[in-house]
This record gives C-alpha cells, structure tokens and sequence, in this order.
C-alpha cells in the first residue's frame, strides 16, 4: 500500500511532484487522462496543476491533454448528496438559531442576540465537524463540564452557560429537523458516510487538505483503503514522532499520521531543512536549550544555510515595511523571479502594500479578499442608511451624492454640478448642517432671496431633495414601527436603491454585484423563516452579513500573490516574503468559542488553543522552504510604541546568530531603500524647486480695489497670505460646523443685540421707551426671549449648544445694567451698517459696524467682542488698525465721529480700548497714508513676502501654497 502513499518535502512544489507523479504512472495511455479525477484542497490551485501537468506533458511529446477532472475535494463529496434533505444556507440557519433564543429568553438577559447566535454558531460547527453529539439529558452534559472544569459542582454562572449551549443545541436541531433541512456540516459528514458505501469507480489522486477534523481523520482512514485512491501529503518527517505536544510545528501531522496508522516520513536530509528543524522541531526528550543546540549544529555544519536564502528586515514603522516589501518584489521581478509571493496577517499592511503595488503597475492575485464591509459599495450603501437614519446628516448625503454609485441613470456632469450647488449655495452658505426638511425649506428662503435666473438654477437642487425624499420613504416608514417581517425591511431597502439608481450601478461592480447577491440571500432566508424584526435588529443582521461575508477580486494571472496564512497550502514561490513577523499576528491570538476553556474543550473533543496555535505553526515552517529565495519583515517601533517580534523570528534570528555570529539582516534592500530612485513616483518636467521664502508681487489687475478692515490687518499680518487670499482669490472649502465655535457664538450675540435695539424679521424686540433702572427687568426678560429664539436652531441641532446660550444669558443682566448707564449720555442710533469711504480714486474702504450711537453732536462706533481684544499699544503702533478704519468709513458722516470702541461681551461687559479725539484722529490719518502708500507700491511691482511670523503662522489657511516647513 505504499506506493498509494506519498509524502512531499516542504521544499518541493507539491503541485509539480503531483503531475510528475501521475505522467509517469500514466505514461502509456497520454495524452488521455479523462478517467483520472484529482481531488484539491483548494480549487484556486488548479491553474498552477494544469500548467504543470501540460509543461510535463509537452516533455513527454504531448502538446495538449484530454483531462483529468480536477475538482476540489469537498466538492467531489456533493455527488454523494443528491438523496439527502436540503441544506440550509448560512443565512437560514441563523435566522433558525435566532428565533430558537427568542424562544428562550431566559437563557441570554440583556446580552447582543445577534453576537450571541454568532458565538453559538460557530461552536455548533466545530461540534459537528469533530462528530460530537451533545447528551440527551442535561444532566449528563452538566456532569462532563464539572469534570472538565474540575469541580465537584458547577458554579451558577457556569451552569447557565451549560444550560444555554445545551438547550440550544437541540432546540436548534429541532428547528432543522421539522423543516426537513441539515446544517452543512451535518451534511458534509452524511456526505462522507455515503462516499464509504461503494468503491472508488475511478483512479483518484487525492493531495491532502492540511486541516481535517476528527470525522474527515475517521473517513480518510477508511478511504484510504481503496486500491483506487493514491494518496498525497505535504509533509515531512521529523526524529521523534512519538512527542505528544500539541504547540508544535509537527502537530497537525503527527495527528494525521495517528489517525491513519501510518509511519512518519523520512525526515529532510538538506543543511537548510535541518536547521529548521533543529531551531523549531527539537528531540522533545532531548531537547537542550537553544544555545547548546545551535553551537551544536555548527560544529557539524561550517557554513551558515541560512546565507542568502533566507534574509530579515526590521522596519521603523508599517510605511517602510510596506516600501521594504514593494522594493524587494519588484527587484525580484527584474530578477526574472515569476511567481512572487507575499504572507501576511496584517491587512492594514496589505492594502498598502497593494496600493504601492499598484502605483509601479503591477497587479496583484489577492486569495484572501476582504470583508464586503470594507468595499466602496457596502460604503454607499452604509452612508444611504446613515442618512435614513439620522435625517441626511451633510457629510453622509455628500460622500453618498458624490458616489459614482449614486443616480447611476443620470447625466454625470449635470449631476455633479447640482450637488456642488447644494453644498455650496445651501448647506455651506446657509450652515445647514442636517435635516431634510431643513435643507428644502431653507432653500425655499435662499431662492426668495436670489434674483430670478440664480433663482431658477437652484431648482435642481430642490429636484435633488425631492429624490432623495422619495427613495428614503419606503425605509422611513420601518424606523418608528415594529416589529415587521424581515422581507419587507429587504424589499424596502431594494426598492429605494432603486430609486436612487444604486441597483443597476452596483450590479454593474463586482464587489456590488456580491452585496446585491447576499442582499437577495437574505430576503430568501428572511421569507423562508417568516422572521420579525425591528429596525435596530435589521441593522444588526445587515451589518454582521457584511462582516461575515467576503469579496475576491478577480484573480489577475498567476504573478504575485497576496494571501493570508490560512491561503497559503499548496503554496510554491520563485520569492516569497513573509510580512508582519510580530506577535500581535505571529502566533496572534486563537480565535477560539467564547465558550469553555481548553480542559472543558478537551474533555469534549475539542480541539483547544494550542492545536489551534500549531496549525499556524506548521504553515509558518512549510512556508520557510516554499521559496529558495524568503524575506522575513517585521516592525521594531510604531511611532513611540515598541513592537514585540513573533517568537517564531526571535528562535530564528537568535539560533543564526549563536551559531555563526550573524544576523542574516538584509542591509543591502536597506540601503536601497534610502535611495530616492528606488521609489515608484509620479515624473513631471514640472517640479517645485522653491526652497526660499516665497517673495510674489500682484500684477496691478489683480490688486484689490476695495478693502475691509480684515483685508487691511491681513496684509499687515503676512503679505503672502494677503497675495494669496485677496489677490489670487483663494480660500479653503468651507466646513459645516456640527459644533459651534467661538465665532459662531459671537455672531449669534450679535444677532441678539441687533434685535434688540432694531426690529429684526422672526425675532421677538426691540426694546422701545427709555431704558433706566425701573424697566431694567424687562429689558433683561426681552433680551433672553431674543437669545433663546437666536439659539433655537443650534440647540435643535445639538444638545450640547446649551452651553453656549448659557453662557451668553449670564451677560445678558450685565449689558443691560451697562446699557442703562449708557443711555445717560449716548442712544443707540443705527445696528449692523455697511459703510464705504472711497479713499483716493483707486481703493475704497468697506465695512459693516456693529453699532452707532449718538449724543445729538457726534457719533460713537461700538464694536462687540465676543473674545480677546487688541493690546493698547498695538492699535497705538498701527499693527491693530480695526478702531482707526472704522472712524475712517465714517468720514462721510454728517455730524463727527468722537470715539471708536470694543464693547467686550465675554467674562465681563465693559469697554477695555476706547479712542477718541486727537489721538483718534491720528491714527486714522496714519493708517489711511500708510495703505496708499501699500497700494502704490504694490502697483509698482513689490514683493509680498511671508513672514513666517510663528503667531500668524499658526492659523494660518495658506500653509500649504506658503510651505513654510520647506524654506524655513
């Protein structure tokens, strides 16, 4: 039976040993191979067999072949189904498992149902795998864990959690069992027990899975009896079969070999594989400590096996492992290396990896795909519900309308151009942050506003609104109600995708296509379980389908390949990187059942945390011989935070360098990684050679011709943030404040004051009739009816908006109290004007005052500050030049400006700088010399430097034209 057994060396190609294999059994009937069948673990290496098997074939004369049929294994067992009761897809069962703990409440309080039925699944499969039969009695089952936690009785707390998996666990078999179905592993195993029932009727080449559960153990080793059935084994042996432990490298064969009676194979004889050995697979009776055993083997051994086979790279972080692992691949391209592959547990690193990949134009196969959850189609559809749900918050809607998912039927530009006036025209203008009806009523408002043909171009706009409206109606009719059969929230949800176009877009995307395909799953599964739910339930389900479920890409080729650990069996490189070597992936934690610790899963059957661990473990040694050229990269710091290595590198790294004294690190990708031609960049003739302080002039057409007193301070503070703000007119996208800030809060007192003393539209005032002492409470009662109805729209947006208005109700007695003892010698005579003085033929001066008051001979100009004020001394110098502007749009005035102050509204109301007469009268005149003489030398041709003033500097909108970093 021997020659129907056959184990390959981790460091041949188990796919090339294979088609040599059945070639020159075979030789005589080629190129006819039909009656062969070759059972895989895993069909994605199919493609890799068939090319073997042809290369094989032309060296043998034969240019094509006629067969054989290459099936993946498990697929072979369906044949042996077609009698047994239906199988439930995975969306059906939970469902099943669901309504089973609605029937059992007592059993779960409070906890997540969905979590829970999740949790329990997965432990009812790896029951079901292991052909673990739970007891009848509860009894029974309650006595295994106590003899499996190693107690006399069980804790209450334990208890329950035996009471929960037992009761489930049959009342889920019920369920099945009155609706005819089987769970697919049940299935599987009636599957395995109907293959046994009659000889094999074709010669079979079966290439072992490295996984097998203890019935596929039981059903091999009666398969392999077949005389039919030849049988393959990725595996080597070592020099003591007979060590039990489970945390081994050898483990999950030494399992195998047990289950089928069979020998172990002979162990490598290569320098390279017996190093290997010596570091992870030590004489567990003899085992010396780690120094003894590397000194030892090189006493035998001179020359180190490890050199230039086998190199490490210790990254700074996870870009430069990235950037290491991209420039290693592409110099092994050039190498002519052809298939390259890269292992990793670090999707993080992956996606970048990929995307600077991607850059250099080389396409990757990506075996291990990833959540739908994580693709830009479940992202669309996740923003619509968002804005379902939380009435079209601006940022979801936008990213949702910007979406090339979005009105899929509608002409693209057209569609972009309404969407950019609905951001800019409404909701940053207007500061509508969210609220459906919000946006269209405000809308409504902007357009009375606007003359007739701006008017009419925001009408798409409301066309937009009223779409989205209607697409969300079906969905909005779910949110309040409940429960409700879970096909109608699906169909609902199918329904408004289709209004929004989103359901020919995303059929027209692979990885939509797959959602749209689980979204019909599930209506299935819903309408055959006839199950109720909530919005908050239907949520739950969507949300864990996309987690659960995964998109591939389609396979480019067979070049590079990005896979996991689990991807990798059958795996044969020309170069292969292996990524990520730390311990938070490398061993990484088991992802075993929240229920029982390993003593109760022993005592069950189950396999525990450390088999779980040398799985890992075994792929991670076959993987150090599946290439002749290996990369091992790992981080040594993230940022400040130290990154722990895996276990597996420090045995390795540490053996090498006790044994010859070096380190095996890759200083050559090191240095090469340091060079800038080794990086993949865009090129352009064009390319920024400023390394100076940027010193620009205006041409005289872009100079302004009118200025404001912030326009004035801005050219002060910093000529190049002026040049670039005021004369190339740039500005940076507007935010939609979800919270107020400071200068929010300022404008809303503003807002407040002006309907105080002025009447204004939809607010309560203003005050009428003297204002003295007597009607000083009033007064305050008016004003805190005008701030409450300012802030009503903030509050109504955010709760935590209180606060502000808060803040401002504890002045309002303050103002009024400074207010009244104003009024002694000054009346309020005109709010919120907008003045111009021209001040030669060229520049105008603009602006708009808070406030003016008036003694009956001169004026005062009172302007509010919310937060801190200019010093004294620099509004004396000319640096703080707001005051003295403003007494200059005055100028016109019919009677004469006697004083220019900040009333400040802050901590305290009181007017901390006040200018008046001469020295006002100074002042204004400097300023208004100084910015002819700005404005004609600007026109001249001079220089706008940037300062690099650290104050402006910090705030500062145009740091990234100024580049300060780069000059400075």
């Amino acid at each position: 039976m021997t020659d129907r057994l056959h184990f390959i060396p981790y460091a041949q190609d188990p796919l090339a040993a294979l088609a040599q294999h059945i070639l020159h059994t075979h030789a005589t009937t080629l190129p006819r191979l039909e009656s062969l069948h070759i059972l895989l673990p895993d069909l994605h290496a199919a493609p890799r067999l068939r090319a073997h098997l042809l290369r094989e074939a032309e060296a043998r004369g034969h240019s094509a072949l006629l067969g054989p049929h290459i099936l993946d294994w498990r697929d072979w067992l369906r044949v042996f189904g077609h009698d047994l009761p239906e199988m439930a897809s995975d969306q059906r069962r939970e469902l099943i498992l669901i309504e089973a703990l609605r029937q059992h409440p007592q059993l779960y309080g409070e906890g997540n149902l969905w979590a829970l039925a999740d949790s329990l699944l997965g432990l009812f499969d790896e029951l079901s795998r292991n052909r673990i039969e739970l007891p009848q009695q509860a009894d029974e089952f309650l006595h295994r864990l106590a003899r499996g936690y190693g107690l006399d009785g069980l804790h209450p707390a334990l208890q329950r959690e035996a009471e929960l998996v037992h009761t489930l666990w049959h009342a889920w078999h019920s369920e099945l069992h009155e609706r005819g179905l089987l769970d697919r592993h049940s299935r599987h195993l009636l599957q395995l027990h109907n293959s046994l029932q009659q000889p094999l009727s074709h010669p079979c080449y079966l290439l072992l899975p490295e996984q097998l559960g203890t019935a596929e153990r039981q059903w091999l080793a009666r398969l392999r009896l077949d005389p039919k059935l030849t049988l393959f084994i990725h595996g080597q042996g070592d020099d003591d079969p007979s060590d039990a432990r489970t945390y081994h490298p050898q483990g999950p064969l030494r399992q195998l070999l047990a289950a089928l009676a069979l020998p172990p194979p002979t162990p490598p004889q290569g320098r390279y594989s017996q190093a290997l050995d010596t570091i992870f697979n030590p004489d567990a009776r003899h085992a010396a400590p780690l120094a003894e055993r590397a000194r030892a083997f090189a006493r035998e051994c001179n020359e180190n096996p490890f050199h230039e086979r086998l190199t490490l790279f210790a990254a700074k972080g996870n870009e430069e492992e990235a950037q290491a692992i991209s420039l290693q691949l592409r110099r092994w391209l050039l190498e002519g290396r052809q298939r390259i592959g890269i292992v990793t547990e670090n999707r993080k690193l992956a996606r970048r990896v990929r995307a600077l990949l991607e850059r250099a134009g080389i396409q990757l196969q990506d075996a291990a795909g990833w959540a739908l959850s994580t693709t830009s189609a479940a992202a669309v559809l996740e923003r619509w519900l968002q804005c379902v749900e939380e009435d079209f918050p601006h940022v979801a809607m936008l990213d949702l309308l910007k979406s090339p998912f979005a009105f899929g039927d509608s002409e693209r530009e057209l569609h972009l151009n309404t969407v950019y006036h609905l951001q800019h025209d409404l909701i940053e203008h207007e500061q509508i942050g969210s609220g459906l009806a919000r946006y269209r009523q405000q809308l409504q408002l902007r357009r009375r506003r606007l003359p007739q043909e701006l008017a009419e171009a925001l009408q798409g706009v409301d066309d937009l609104l009223a779409q989205l409206a209607e697409a969300a109606a079906p969905l909005q009719t779910l949110l309040d109600s409940g429960p409700w059969p879970a096909t109608r929230g699906i169909e609902a949800l199918q329904q408004s995708l289709g209004r929004l176009g989103l359901d020919q877009s995303l059929g027209a995307d692979a990885a939509g296509q797959r959602l749209l395909d689980e979204l019909q799953q599930l209506h299935q599964a819903a309408a055959e379980e006839s199950t109720q739910m909530d919005w908050l339930a239907f949520r739950s389900w969507l949300g864990r389908t996309w987690e659960r479920f995964h998109f591939q890409p389609p396979t480019i080729g067979l070049g590079v390949a990005l896979m996991g650990l689990g991807q990798t069996s059958l795996a044969h490189f020309d170069g292969l990187i292996i990524a990520a070597l730390e311990r938070e992936f490398l061993p990484g934690a088991s992802a075993n059942s929240p229920f029982f610790n390993d003593a109760v899963r022993r005592e069950l059957n189950l396999p525990g945390a450390d088999e779980l661990l040398a799985q890992r473990f075994a792929h991670f040694r076959r993987l150090l011989e599946a290439a002749p050229r290996v990369l091992l990269s790992y981080r040594q710091h993230e940022g400040d935070e130290e990154i722990a290595p895996s276990p597996w590198l420090e045995a390795l790294r540490a053996f090498i360098h006790l044994a010859w004294g070096q380190n095996c690190e890759d200083r050559e990708l090191a240095a090469l990684l340091q060079q800038p031609a080794s990086q993949v960049v865009m090129t352009s003739d064009k390319r920024p050679t400023q390394v100076e302080m940027p010193r620009p002039s205006l041409p005289g057409a872009l100079l302004p011709t009118r200025y404001s007193a912030s326009a004035y301070q801005q050219l002060l503070n910093c000529p190049y943030q002026f040049f670039a703000a005021r004369g190339l007119r740039l500005a940076p996208p507007e935010t939609i404040r979800e919270a107020l800030e400071k200068s929010d809060y300022g404008e809303r007192v503003h807002r407040c004051l002006q309907a105080f003393h002025r009447p204004l539209d939809g607010l309560p005032g203003p005050f009428t009739g003297p204002l003295d002492g007597k009607r000083r409470e009033v007064a305050i009662e008016l004003l805190i009816r005008i701030s409450e109805q300012v802030f009503a729209a903030d509050l109504e947006d955010n709760f935590l908006h209180r606060a502000w208005l808060q803040r401002w109700l504890a002045r309002v007695p303050d103002y009024i109290d400074w207010q009244i003892e104003r009024a002694t010698q000054w009346q309020v005579e005109e709010v919120e004007q907008q003045r111009e003085y021209p001040l030669n033929g060229r520049v105008t001066l603009h602006g708009r005052l808070d406030r003016i008051d008036s003694n009956g001979e001169q004026l005062a100009i009172i302007d509010y500050k919310t937060g801190n004020t200019p010093k004294r001394e620099e509004v004396e110098s000319g640096e703080a030049i707001q005051l003295p502007f403003y007494a200059l749009l005055s100028q016109a005035a019919p009677r004469p400006v006697a004083e220019v102050s900040y009333l400040g509204l802050d901590k305290t109301v009181s007017q901390p700088l006040r200018l008046a007469d001469e020295e006002l009268l100074q002042l204004s005149q400097a300023i208004a010399n100084r910015l002819q003489e700005l404005d004609q030398a600007m026109l001249a041709g001079a220089a706008l430097p940037a300062w690099g003033d650290e104050q402006q500097c910090e705030y500062c909108q145009m740091g990234g034209l100024c580049r300060r970093q780069m000059w400075r």
